[in-house]
């Protein structure tokens, strides 16, 4: 197998990964105002409810920009805010003293970075 093709692989797993879970997560967050465990999580880390719904809907529209890629700044851009939300839900579990819950969000940001390197790594005969 050649590397491009390699390369490729590694970067839709990591995506799906990544997007597979969090825009499944924010269907339910946009629409039935999230499940009772998440509600708990939110009352838990001390934000309003309302959240929830603008939160569903960011995911729902970066895991879009993302996997679809037809505006690349619009990509860029969602790969930005899935860094921000994921730094954010790692920060606010430490800082709330909900230290258990904290690396989930920072596993994500990982692959999330993966991903992200993956689809900006430069084919070998790119350089």
């Amino acid at each position: 197998m050649d590397t491009a093709k390699r390369n490729k692989i590694i970067y839709w797993v990591l995506t799906i990964l990544v997007l597979g879970p969090t825009a499944g997560s924010g269907i339910p967050e946009l629409f039935a105002g999230g499940s009772e465990q998440v509600i708990q999580v939110f009352q838990t880390l001390g934000y309003p409810l309302y959240l929830m719904k603008i939160l569903g809907f960011a995911k729902i529209l970066g895991a879009l920009a993302i996997l679809t890629g037809r505006i690349p700044r619009m990509k860029e851009w969602a790969y930005a805010g899935f860094t921000m939300l994921f730094l954010g839900a790692t920060a606010s579990h430490l800082l709330a003293g909900d230290i258990p819950h904290a690396p989930f969000p920072f596993v994500f940001f990982l692959l999330l970075m993966g991903s992200y390197y993956f689809w900006k790594k430069p084919a070998k005969e790119d350089l």
